[in-house]
């Protein structure tokens, strides 16, 4: 059996990388498989591939789906409701039927989101932009908080909506978080920024890195490990 039919109810995407060095089997929330292939290789090979990593795709699979993970590849709905677990906030989202531009405000209890009613796409990224710009309003403050009580300096911040990443620090300071922070609980993200910050000293995972990250949070290994099931508390559509 291919490992095209084993895999039948995973939507599976096959893209070229012309700076990958292998081929990379991989589980993306709310798309299913997707296979990062080198520059020339043979797509003809990719069943072959599948079927040898059958029993790695289907343990993660099935630890994705019991976290909740939705893999199917099916549209999101429109939510009726955000749960922002990082600032502890929830609000209602009420939806406004009107021609033009899709348009996002906010009051103390819910998200109005303006525009057509029949433009789920154009409705969903006004949510999408409204959570990045709320992330970024959130998380600049709380990494300066973190900064002074660690006392590791950083030069500026990043906010994006990145598909894997949670966050990363360059070798000039510029520390980058992924926008789908703000759906963590907030002890998550105050790892995260202490993972970053610490970055900034010891631009590697070596010893001495952890060693750092250890003398602020003792518990860093428990907590690594959560922030890397990060994704089930992340909605569909903002995956």
């Amino acid at each position: 059996m291919s490992g095209l039919a084993v895999f039948a109810e995973l939507p599976l995407t096959v893209k070229a990388n012309p700076r990958a060095k292998r081929v990379l089997v991989k589980l993306i929330p709310g798309r299913g498989l997707e296979v990062v292939t080198p520059k020339r290789f043979d797509p003809a090979q990719v069943p072959d591939i599948l079927e040898e990593k059958r029993s790695w795709i289907e343990r993660t699979r099935d630890r994705m789906r019991a976290a909740g993970i939705d893999l199917s590849g099916a549209p999101p709905q429109l939510p009726a409701s955000i749960d922002y677990r990082a600032i502890e906030r929830t609000v209602r989202v009420d939806y406004l039927d009107r021609p033009g531009r899709v348009r996002v405000t906010e009051n103390a209890a819910r998200l109005l989101v303006a525009g057509p009613a029949l433009d789920r796409e154009g409705l969903l990224d006004g949510l999408c932009r409204h959570t990045v710009k709320k992330a970024r309003e959130a998380l600049l403050p709380w990494l300066d908080r973190a900064s002074r009580r660690t006392g590791f300096q950083y030069a500026a911040l990043r906010v994006r909506r990145q598909r894997t990443r949670w966050g990363s620090c360059s070798s000039r300071g510029t520390i980058s978080l992924n926008a789908k922070l703000l759906f963590l609980p907030p002890v998550l993200v105050d790892h995260l920024l202490l993972h970053e910050l610490c970055h900034t000293r010891h631009m590697n995972h070596s010893p001495a890195y952890w060693a750092c990250v250890a003398e602020y949070e003792p518990d860093y290994r428990r907590l690594e490990a959560e922030v890397s099931r990060g994704s089930r508390f992340v909605p569909a559509w903002f995956l």
